[in-house]
C-alpha cells in the first residue's frame, strides 16, 4: 500500500491503476482489524450474547442465500439439509450467522470447482447439532485439534486453494459457538473432504 500511494503521489501511475487494488487492502486490513477486536473481548471474557429460543432453519437459509453468488462463481454446489420440523435452540441468531458464515465461506475455499459444501442440521437428545461438510482434500491427522488455533494455517497445499485470509475464523467461530453453550470440533468425511460441527442446546 505504501509504495502505491507513493507512486501515485510522485505521479508515477495514474490512480485508476492502484485504486481498486487499495481499497481491496483497506477492506482487508478492515476486517482484520474487526476480527482482533472480537477476539480480544472473547478473551477478556467481555462478549456479552443476549440468548433466545430461535429456529433454526431461517438463519442457516439466510447464510446460504447470502453466498450463493460466491458458490455458483466457484462452481460449488451450495446446499442446506435440514430435519424437519426445524428444532428451536436457545442462541444468539445473529452471533450464529456469523458463525455459519464463517465456517461456510471457509468451506467454500477449500473446495474445488464440481465439489460440494451442504450444512446439516441434525437434533440430539438435549442439543442440536449444525455441521458443515466439504469435499476438498481435507485436513491432516495434526491438524485437526490446531484448526481453531488463530493465525494457523493448513498445509501448503490446502493454503494454496484456500488464498488469502486471516487465519482468525474458525478461532472466532470457536469463542462465539462456546459463549451460547455449544461446542465445535473438527473431522475429516469417510468419503473425503472436511467436516466442521458445533452444537447448540435445544431450547
Amino acid at each position: 500500500m505504501q509504495a502505491m500511494l507513493e507512486a501515485l503521489e510522485d505521479g508515477l501511475a495514474k490512480p485508476e491503476r492502484y485504486l481498486p487494488a487499495l481499497r481491496e487492502q483497506v477492506h482487508t486490513l478492515s476486517s482484520l482489524v474487526d476480527d482482533l477486536f472480537e477476539l480480544s473481548r472473547i478473551d477478556a471474557g467481555a462478549l456479552s450474547l443476549e440468548l433466545r429460543e430461535a429456529r433454526l432453519a431461517p438463519v442457516v437459509e439466510s447464510c446460504v442465500r447470502g453466498l450463493e453468488a460466491e458458490a455458483e462463481a466457484r462452481h460449488v454446489c451450495l446446499d442446506a439439509r435440514i430435519v424437519e420440523p426445524s428444532p428451536m435452540v436457545c442462541c444468539a441468531p445473529e452471533s450464529l450467522e456469523r458463525v455459519l458464515y464463517k465456517l461456510l465461506s471457509n468451506a467454500l475455499r477449500h473446495t474445488p470447482s464440481d465439489g460440494t459444501v451442504a450444512v446439516r442440521v441434525e437434533p440430539r437428545a438435549t442439543e442440536v447439532e449444525v455441521a458443515v461438510e466439504d469435499t476438498g482434500i481435507g485436513l491432516p491427522p495434526d491438524a485437526l485439534e490446531r484448526v481453531f488455533d488463530r493465525f494457523w494455517r493448513a498445509d501448503p497445499a490446502r493454503s494454496k486453494i484456500a488464498g488469502d485470509g486471516s487465519g482468525l475464523g474458525l478461532a472466532i467461530a470457536r469463542g462465539l459457538v462456546e459463549a451460547q453453550g455449544g461446542r465445535i470440533w473438527a473431522e475429516n468425511r469417510p468419503g473425503g473432504g472436511a467436516r466442521i460441527a458445533f452444537t447448540l442446546p435445544t431450547a
